[in-house]
């Protein structure tokens, strides 16, 4: 089992999601680095629970207008 309880793992993904949103809408994409180096202080856990980021890249997407 990862570091998050799988409980836990919906506020993980939530947490992924506006981060990509964010990276996304920002167009500061060669950047990236800083933002990675930014999230390992303040977000560690989440970025080093392997299971839990391996589970929310093989999850299915969910069908659009659902």
């Amino acid at each position: 089992m990862g570091l998050l309880p799988q409980g836990r793992r919906g506020g993980s993904r939530d947490f992924f999601r506006l981060v990509l949103a964010f990276f996304i809408e920002s167009e500061l994409h060669e950047h990236a680095a800083y933002l990675v180096d930014s999230l390992w202080d303040c977000a560690a856990p989440l970025l080093k629970d392997w299971d839990g980021l391996t589970h929310l890249l093989l999850e299915e997407s969910p069908e659009e207008g659902e």
